[in-house]
């Protein structure tokens, strides 16, 4: 999982860039980079670590002038994390300077890298993006021609803005796995992964880019907006919903903190009977759904946890190790309101359980006397094969353990999950009156809406 962001026509295009990857951090926090295409030549910065200490505006503003920019926040699902894969990736081939940045995973990574290789292509990272660009270079046609005769060899998913010269490419792969919004501010454009992006810095969200589309942005106009595939069935990221994308994000017709809060109202719903001293959120990604929880089952809300906002998002942590470490660093209960308490604790998910085992460890020493933990998704029992970094079946408690053994293994009084029919309700704002379901819920089914074989690359970007 990455996030990505483009802007075109716009003397402050590196700014708003900047700024708009600061809004996106939550999507990656390992590296970060932004390429500039000005009057002269074409730019790329990149570093490992935060945005905010990777970047400043003063060197941005004297060392990378330009009108058109991409930016790109790292999370790695795939090969390592270091400065070699930090992206935007840039290229000097036939067609001139181009630049991309990919949000995604490419499942035919090992057999397309096969076939350059064999055509005698030299890779300089590890990372399934840059097979995009070796494509590019190898095909012949005007330039949307050639990034539409790439993407058709791809298959997966990805968001991409790509950068030639002044032009600024979006595309989004057939299936519509991760987000892709179109925006404007002033008399430029721009394409994020997220419309909190494009609002934070004064924009207006416009629409999402659809599955399948290609959108050419030049001069500070759409130039061609068209679809390279044809649409089979939508396949979005119902997770995104979950736990990834910002709450003040706009997604089928809501802002993700509204899905949220309907996840914890459907949790309601489905422990009636339930009886408890208070409700009480994982910061950050429980609140809402805690907060909806509350007020259906009209048990009091409390905040039973003190957050270190200066340490990361420990899911997206490239090993365990650093995963654990961050959870402790990051949480710590406030005795006061635990203490002797009855406590519904309302989480996002459970992947390999360890972090939720010490939660609740750290939840029964300040004095909790029940723990009902309350998860607004349904067990993941699958790998994702598009961009998250759940791991294999093995390491994952829910697809190894009945209820009853997570319920011993956790140490808590009850576990629930929201089913999977609510969080489709939940999730689906603009999609009430349609019996189609448009969301990729594989992590939940263990059913895939491409072909997964033993050759396909799991992880991405």
């Amino acid at each position: 999982m990455c996030g990505i962001i483009g802007v075109e026509n716009n003397d402050n295009a590196a700014i708003i860039t900047l700024s708009g990857l600061l809004t996106l951090q939550h999507r990656g926090e390992e590296s970060a980079g932004i390429t500039i295409s000005g009057e002269e030549k074409m730019k790329t910065f990149k570093a490992m670590g935060l945005v905010s200490s990777v970047f400043n505006e003063d060197v941005l503003i004297n060392n990378f002038p330009g009108t058109a920019a991409i930016g790109h926040v790292r999370y790695t699902t795939s090969a390592k994390s270091s400065l070699i894969n930090a992206q935007p990736f840039q290229i000097s081939c036939i067609h001139g300077n181009i630049a991309v940045a990919h949000n995604g995973n490419i499942t035919n990574f090992l057999e397309i890298k096969q076939m350059l290789l064999k055509k005698g292509a030299i890779f300089s990272h590890t990372a399934d993006t840059e097979i995009l660009l070796h494509l590019i270079a190898m095909a012949k046609g005007s330039f949307a021609d050639v990034v539409v005769d790439s993407l058709r060899k791809l298959e997966g998913a990805f968001s991409l803005v790509i950068l030639k010269d002044k032009t600024l490419i979006g595309a989004r792969d057939e299936h519509g796995f991760r987000p892709l919004v179109l925006g404007k501010i002033d008399d430029s454009y721009i394409i994020s992964s997220e419309s909190a992006a494009v609002e934070v810095i004064g924009g207006t969200y416009i629409r999402d880019i659809k599955p399948g589309e290609v959108i050419v942005i030049e001069k500070g106009l759409i130039k061609k907006s068209f679809s390279y595939k044809k649409l089979k069935k939508q396949n979005t990221c119902i997770f995104e919903q979950v736990y990834f994308s910002r709450s003040d994000s706009i997604m089928f017709g809501q802002t993700v903190k509204e899905a949220r809060v309907k996840m914890g109202e459907y949790l309601a719903n489905q422990m009636k009977d339930i009886k408890a001293d208070i409700v009480m959120p994982v910061p950050d990604t429980g609140y809402f759904a805690a907060l909806g929880f509350s007020r259906t089952s009209n048990i009091l809300f409390e905040n039973g946890f003190v957050r270190n906002h200066y340490v990361g998002r420990s899911f997206i942590k490239p090993s365990q190790h650093l995963r654990d470490l961050t959870a402790r660093l990051k949480l710590r209960p406030i005795k006061e309101v635990v203490n002797g308490k009855k406590i519904v604790l309302v989480d996002d998910s459970i992947v390999r359980g360890t972090t939720s085992k010490r939660l609740i460890s750290i939840l029964r020493e300040a004095g909790a006397e029940k723990i009902y933990f309350v998860l607004s998704c349904p067990p993941i029992i699958g790998p994702c094969y598009y961009g998250i970094d759940t791991p294999s079946e093995e390491h994952l408690i829910a697809a190894n353990n009945s209820v009853e053994e997570m319920i011993k293994y956790l140490d808590v009084d009850k576990l629930i999950f929201l089913s999977l029919e609510n969080l489709i309700k939940a999730c689906s704002c603009s999609f009430d009156n349609k019996k189609e379901n448009v969301f990729c819920t594989s992590c939940f089914t263990g059913k895939y809406p491409t072909k997964i074989s033993k050759n396909t690359y799991k992880k991405g970007c």
